[in-house]
């Protein structure tokens, strides 16, 4: 489309959109690093956020199965919410996984 036809309350709107956008990639961003750490840790909770991102299911797909906001998952997935037993159980069953528990090696 040449720019010449774009009315000009379109172009209004594209550069506010391109600001609303700058403003929230760091913001992004921050939540994008929370998340990556949170997912390395060492806990039942860092194993289950890496069984949800190898779920390959949309965040808002778990979440609706285990009957929560997708804010609360993302929350739990950046590591800033923890949830509740029976939350966590249906999140395992919304990605078809389980929990074993095995007594750690002492060393």
């Amino acid at each position: 489309m040449n720019e010449k036809m774009i009315p000009p309350e379109v172009h209004e709107q594209i550069r506010r959109d391109r600001a609303a956008i700058a403003a929230e990639l760091p913001e992004l961003e921050k939540g994008h690093a929370r998340m990556v750490e949170a997912k390395q840790e060492d806990t039942f909770c860092g194993q289950l956020r890496r069984v949800i991102h190898n779920s390959g299911r949309l965040v808002r797909e778990v979440a609706a199965d285990a009957g929560i906001p997708s804010q609360h998952l993302v929350e739990f997935l950046e590591g800033t919410r923890t949830l509740r037993s029976d939350v966590l159980e249906r999140i395992l069953q919304a990605v078809a996984a389980e929990v074993v528990v095995s007594p750690r090696n002492k060393a």
